[in-house]
């Protein structure tokens, strides 16, 4: 699994004094960013090309986040599919509670034909060696 510190903003903090939910969708889009970095070597193209963009997410509150938290997220991927990506996600603290869980679908897109395309071998078996060296 994928680890990544998040650093807490005071503009995360809502009137409750806790981490808005809102903002778990950006810890989650930052964890996935770093994650393809790392897997396939580079940052996913998003200003041109052939990329991957976000079709589903999902999130489970367990616990509140609060400014002082030091919190990270983990990031893997569960399943590649024809033209897709599934991965799955966490927020923990450094005692590793879990205080939020995600899931996301990402699906190949090309910018030039606006459509999806099938998942490149390449991709595939970066993504799937990235794993590998993680769990072993």
């Amino acid at each position: 699994m994928h680890t990544l510190p998040i650093q807490i903003r005071f503009s995360d903090i809502d009137g409750v004094g806790h981490v808005n939910n809102v903002k778990y969708s950006d810890y989650f889009d930052v964890g996935r960013l770093h994650y393809f970095k790392e897997a396939l070597g580079r940052a996913p193209d998003w200003g041109g090309g052939q990329t991957l963009v976000l079709v589903h997410t999902e999130a489970n509150y367990r616990r509140p986040t609060f400014l002082y938290d030091a919190i990270e997220v983990q990031t893997t991927v569960v399943e590649i599919g024809e033209r897709s990506v599934h991965m799955q996600q966490r927020i923990v603290d450094a005692r590793g509670v879990v205080r939020v869980e995600g899931a996301s679908v990402l699906s190949t897109f090309d910018r030039e034909t606006g459509q999806s395309f099938p998942m490149p071998d390449e991709w595939r078996e970066k993504i799937r060696q990235f794993e590998a060296g993680r769990l072993g």
